[in-house]
C-alpha cells in the first residue's frame, strides 16, 4: 500500500511540474544549473526591447556552452525588424549567438532577403548594439533592376542605408536607367 501511494505521489509531482514547465518554458531555462551545456532540436527566440520586437531566430537545432556563453545553431534564420514594419530576413547554415551581448554570426551560405533586394554572401556579422549587418566577404547584391558586387559591406537596419567597399560593381537596367 505504501509503495502504491508513493508511486502515485511521484506520478502527480512529475505531472505538475511538466505542466509548470510547459506553460512556461522559461522557468525551464532558469531551472538548469549554471556551467551546463545542453542541446536542443527546433528552437525559436524574440529579442524584444522596450516593448518592440529588434530580431527573431528560428533553427533546425542548437548547442549551448553557459562556459563560453555562446548558443550554436543549425539552419539558421534571423527576422530583422525594422521600424518602418519592414523586415529583413537572413538564412544560412551555421550561426552564433553571443548570448552577453547578443551579437549574431551566419555562415554557410547565407541569403539576406527584404521586400526589394537579395544578398548573398559566405558570413555576416550581425553588431547588436549598433544595430549593423557587416559582410566581411565578397558580397552580391541583386534587385529587380540592379546587380552589384563588393569586397565588403555594411548595413545600418537604423538607417536602412549600405556601404559598400573594395572593388564595388555594378550592372543596373536599361528600363530603370531613367531614375539615375
Amino acid at each position: 500500500m505504501i509503495g502504491i501511494a508513493l508511486m502515485f505521489g511521484l506520478l502527480i509531482t512529475v505531472f505538475l511540474k511538466y505542466r509548470e514547465f510547459s506553460e512556461n518554458p522559461a522557468k525551464l531555462v532558469d531551472a538548469i544549473p549554471a556551467g551546463t551545456d545542453i542541446s536542443i532540436g527546433e528552437i525559436q527566440h524574440t529579442a524584444v526591447k522596450d516593448g518592440r520586437k529588434e530580431w527573431s531566430l528560428e533553427a533546425a537545432s542548437a548547442q549551448y556552452s553557459d562556459s563560453a556563453k555562446k548558443a550554436l545553431f543549425d539552419d539558421v534564420r534571423v527576422s530583422f525588424f525594422l521600424e518602418n514594419d519592414r523586415e529583413v530576413m537572413v538564412k544560412g547554415r551555421q550561426g552564433q549567438l553571443d548570448t552577453e551581448t547578443n551579437d549574431i554570426e551566419i555562415s554557410g551560405n547565407v541569403i539576406v532577403q527584404d521586400a526589394d533586394y537579395q544578398l548573398e554572401a559566405e558570413t555576416i556579422l550581425y553588431d547588436h548594439v549598433n544595430r549593423k549587418i557587416n559582410v566581411p566577404v565578397p558580397v552580391t547584391i541583386t534587385g529587380q533592376a540592379f546587380k552589384l558586387q563588393a569586397d565588403t559591406m555594411t548595413v545600418d537596419l537604423e538607417s536602412e542605408t549600405a556601404v559598400l567597399k573594395g572593388m564595388v560593381k555594378g550592372t543596373f537596367s536599361e528600363e530603370n536607367a531613367s531614375l539615375f
